[in-house]
């Protein structure tokens, strides 16, 4: 019965053997990726894409008919 039981994988442990076997310019354009999505997600997304939809109206009707609108009668 054990042989027939399947393994789990271990992910993590995949992961983290992989980081730590790399090289040192692998982990440097893995530091460089992580700073930039970083800076993408958590700085520019705020400043540059506001809830616009929070910003003009007060109730979740008046958000609904805007978004009717604009999907259904716009042409």
């Amino acid at each position: 019965m054990d042989a027939t039981k399947t393994k789990k994988f271990n992910w993590f442990k995949m992961f983290w053997e992989g980081f730590t076997n790399m090289t040192t310019l692998g982990k440097t354009l893995w530091i460089i990726v992580i700073i930039k999505l970083i800076f993408m997600f958590f700085i520019m997304k705020p400043i540059f894409s506001p809830n616009f939809l929070n910003t003009k109206f007060d109730n979740a009707e008046d958000k609904a008919d805007h978004v009717r609108k604009e999907l259904i009668d716009k042409p």
